[in-house]
């Protein structure tokens, strides 16, 4: 005989299901949790495995509380998650003209904001729909926000090269930043600097005319301090086609693997890199999968690139973290999107 479970057993092992949900979630930092958006870039649950804790938090005299709640340094880059709250943002919707002489610092005929533009901040994003080209309308608003990249303690710019920031419902604000480090400036131990703007500005729609007036604030530094992680695998290898050589120069760390492929290949190739138009139907390299043992990791690994004389092509790729690199290859993808497994490239430690 089978022995039935009853409703209430049923119920109590879904509340503990639930409970122990809710559990592991708790455990999370804040990469764990951005990881888990479905936009989320999908190398922050390697962040979260690695990242110092920072629970840093200032609030400002004009009422925003950043935290800096976890950041991370490795190679000649850093990664930061973050928290913002308070009054970050204003959105007033006012009916006419605005009043007085304004130095206009964009003006866009035929343009119809509501049509056009959109904005993260629910608030704004109601108003932006009433600048709809019926007559005269026109927004208030401020913005407190973090620049987009980082700087040293000597004033030295860090772009930004991936991050994302989510608003949520209560109005608040979870975010994450990579930015990259020049050469130059690397060492042991650094300090880095996060920057809240404040910017003010109009935006009016006069009929079918857009006019937009920006006055910037001033901004204010928070720093923090991280070591290094330069335990780094120096990946090589080369290979070669009907048409080109190539030779590839990656990186694989704790976050993920990345690096260039430099392919010298026929002048057609880099005609139509440069044109994005390709009339001639030309048989060329549009992308790089990954592959170990001759199965594929990653279909995409593609992240941009340039041309680099007169025929040579670099493509700037990125993978997911692998665990062991003994059997990688770089596989190129052309215009069917198929991996040439015959052409890929073999990787292995540099010397």
């Amino acid at each position: 005989m089978v022995k039935k479970i009853s409703a209430s057993a049923i119920l109590v092992i879904a509340l503990l299901v639930i409970s122990m949900t809710a559990v592991l979630a708790a455990g999370l930092g804040l990469f764990g949790e951005l990881a888990q958006d479905p936009r989320g870039d999908s190398r922050l649950s390697e962040v979260e495995k690695v990242a110092d804790a920072i629970d840093r938090e200032w609030t400002t005299e004009d009422g925003v509380t950043l935290r800096i709640e976890q950041a991370y340094y490795e190679g000649n880059r850093v990664f930061l998650s973050y928290r913002m709250s308070g009054d970050r943002t204003s959105t007033v919707l006012h009916e006419g003209a605005p009043e007085g002489e304004i130095a206009w610092d964009w003006v866009e005929e035929n343009m119809i904001a509501a049509q056009s533009m959109i904005s993260d901040e629910p608030e704004r994003r109601q108003a932006i729909q009433q600048l709809d080209g019926q007559g005269q309308r026109w927004i208030d608003c401020t913005d407190k926000g973090l620049h987009d990249g980082l700087t040293l303690a000597d004033g030295t710019y860090l772009d930004i090269i991936g991050g994302d920031n989510l608003v949520q419902e209560d109005g608040s604000v979870i975010g994450w930043k990579e930015c990259e480090i020049p050469e130059d400036c690397l060492q042991e131990t650094l300090t880095f600097q996060v920057r809240l703007y404040r910017h003010h500005f109009i935006m009016f729609q006069d009929g079918t005319t857009y006019r937009q007036w920006t006055e910037k604030g001033e901004t204010t530094p928070f720093a923090f301090t991280l070591t290094q992680n330069t335990e780094l695998t120096r990946l090589k290898g080369s290979g070669a086609g009907k048409d080109y050589t190539a030779v590839a120069e990656l990186t694989a760390g704790q976050i993920d693997l990345r690096g260039k492929i430099t392919v010298t290949c026929p002048e057609a190739w880099v005609q139509v890199w440069n044109t994005w138009e390709n009339p001639e139907h030309i048989d060329m390299i549009d992308d790089w999968a990954l592959c170990v043992n001759g199965e594929v990791l990653a279909e995409s690994g593609l992240q941009g690139g340039g041309v680099s004389g007169e025929n040579q092509l670099v493509y700037d790729v990125l993978f997911d973290a692998v665990q062991d690199w003994h059997g990688l290859t770089l596989v190129p993808v052309y215009g069917n999107q198929q991996p040439r497994m015959e052409e890929a490239i073999p990787l292995s430690m540099e010397e």
